[in-house]
């Protein structure tokens, strides 16, 4: 369970593509804030029919680029948190515990130590509780981490583009 924590875990990497999705909806925030400013200045210029059309081009495409930049925004929150539940995982899985009762015994044995051997059924217990524990933690550490992981998954989605034609 530790090595399922480890591999593939970089929250840098993660960190840094969380950013790169910050950085996308901040330039399709802009691009709507210059959209919306060509439209408010068109009035003046393109006149009827057609200024109307192309407005309502322009206005279609300035609402799919806010859309779009407030789903880019979402991925970038969601995986930096995902990221930070990931690491935090890594941080709180528990070393594991070896459990080998018969390499137990036979040091016991081997040691000529007759406390040892006296001793064994109550060492094997205390062992065998401390890797359960162990393996209990982890199993909760995945869990916690499985369950952070799906709750951060963005509900939108990003919108087919408009047509820019006639609507």
């Amino acid at each position: 369970m530790a090595a399922e924590v480890e591999a593939g875990n970089d929250p840098v990497a993660a960190g840094e593509v969380g950013a790169r999705w910050d950085g996308l909806a901040k330039r399709l925030q802009e691009s709507t804030a210059e959209l919306a400013g060509l439209i408010a200045s068109s009035q003046e210029n393109w006149r009827g029919g057609a200024g109307d059309a192309a407005r309502a081009a322009l206005g279609r495409a300035a609402g799919w680029l806010s859309h779009s930049a407030a789903v880019s925004a979402s991925v970038g929150r969601a995986v930096g948190a995902q990221a930070d539940a990931a690491a935090r995982a890594r941080a709180d899985m528990p070393p594991p515990v070896a459990y080998d009762p018969a390499s137990v015994i036979r040091d016991a044995a081997s040691s000529g130590n007759l406390l040892a051997m006296a001793g064994l059924a109550d060492e094997l217990a205390a062992r065998r509780a401390e890797a359960e524990a162990a393996r209990q933690k982890a199993i909760d550490v995945l869990r916690t981490r499985d369950a952070a992981l799906r709750g951060h998954v963005p509900g939108e989605t990003f919108p087919a583009a408009p047509s820019l034609g006639q609507a």
